[in-house]
């Protein structure tokens, strides 16, 4: 009668040493893609929480051919730009974010993505109106475009070992981005059937010339203990040859943006940074995303009707 009563404790004397020494390691052995698998899976099949912080800047100082005043009105345009939001998702076609996009947005904005369609509130959500159809064309709008980003990336990936991040293991899976990152960019901008789509069609080869990434990084932190996705970091620099962009727009307009006055002569880079921290929690969470009711009345979505991006 002792045997069974010995290896129970024993057995139980196993389970609480795991637990204790924390050794439960769900990535062990698995390569950098086949971590992305497993993160997608947390974000793709399941509800969850998110918060958001990102910094945009832009640097024209190495413009030329331009007036100072104008210089100095492209560098302020998104000068100390911060974007700070929470998202409750349920799953990847339905959810709910507030932000704010300083000084983008003057107020506190809420979208919600309800099966494809969005909806906009400068009120906390009291009133919504009509943002049209949901379509980024392939930008990482959400937390799946982001992993299906890194899953595009998989040739690229570097599993840069175990950390602790915000008090969890996590594995740090790496992506660098190259310029072929933005002509696929701009071929998936062009693959939809919206309005921007179609310029993209007609611009996103010439504008692919102008436009370079540098020292642009992805990084996804994935928990050891369940393989979700925990954060995930990116760090984006585009640098905009203005000659080569103004070039583009002119054989796009038959001249006429090259032959502007005071443009011709045009030239340096233009350099936009985006860093943006997303840190996802409550997996599992009970969240119920309603579609909101249309109030005609409501403020019209930033930019003008016509969808998202005027899909």
């Amino acid at each position: 009668m002792r045997h069974p009563i010995r290896l129970a404790a024993t057995g139980l004397a196993a389970v609480l040493a795991v637990s204790a020494c924390g050794t439960t390691d769900v990535l062990h052995g698995k390569s950098a893609s086949q971590i992305v698998q497993l993160a997608s899976t947390s974000v793709n099949n399941g509800s969850y929480r998110m918060t958001m912080h990102g910094t945009i800047s832009v640097d024209a100082s190495s413009v030329t051919g331009l007036p100072p005043s104008a210089v100095s009105q492209i560098s302020s345009l998104l000068k100390g730009a911060t974007l700070d939001g929470t998202a409750d998702v349920q799953s990847p076609q339905r959810l709910r974010v507030t932000m704010t996009m300083k000084p983008v947005f003057a107020k506190q904005v809420v979208m919600v993505l309800y099966d494809g369609a969005a909806y906009f509130s400068e009120d906390g959500g009291k009133t919504f109106g009509d943002a049209g159809s949901f379509d980024f064309s392939g930008l990482p709008a959400s937390p799946a475009d982001q992993v299906a980003l890194l899953k595009d990336l998989g040739q690229t990936l570097q599993d840069r070992g175990s950390t602790t991040r915000n008090g969890v293991s996590v594995e740090d899976i790496h992506a660098t981005l190259n310029n072929d990152y933005v002509t696929q960019l701009f071929s998936k901008l062009s693959a939809g059937s919206g309005q921007t789509s179609q310029l993209f069609k007609q611009l996103g080869p010439l504008f692919a010339q102008a436009v370079s990434l540098k020292d642009s990084t992805i990084d996804a932190f994935v928990g050891t203990a369940d393989g979700r996705m925990q954060s995930s970091v990116s760090n984006i620099t585009l640098s905009i040859d203005m000659g080569k962009l103004l070039g583009a727009l002119a054989q796009a307009f038959g001249g006429q943006a090259g032959g502007a006055p005071g443009l011709s002569g045009v030239g340096g880079a233009m350099v936009l940074k985006e860093d943006v921290t997303a840190t996802f929690s409550d997996y599992g969470a009970k969240i119920s995303i309603t579609k909101p009711t249309v109030d005609p009345n409501a403020p019209a979505f930033p930019g003008g009707g016509g969808g998202l991006f005027g899909a």
